[in-house]
């Protein structure tokens, strides 16, 4: 029974340990996403920002609904 337990935590450490994390986006990824316009461009309220100025303004937490 200890052995059975044994390789069930072995299995999942490992699963953990390997979990592709490329195919994850994160909160921020998903409102870029969502607020894109296309042409790399975010618009927000009717504020235009380049991707880079709306990750750093949603990194300072600007961005709320």
């Amino acid at each position: 029974m200890l052995l059975k337990a044994l390789k069930v935590t072995a299995l999942v450490a490992l699963d953990v340990l390997f979990e592709d994390t490329e195919n994850k986006k994160t909160e921020q990824d998903k409102f870029i996403d969502e607020h894109n316009d296309g042409t790399g461009n975010v618009n927000l309220f009717g504020d235009d920002y380049t991707e880079q100025e709306a990750r750093e303004a949603h990194d300072r937490g600007e961005f709320y609904y």
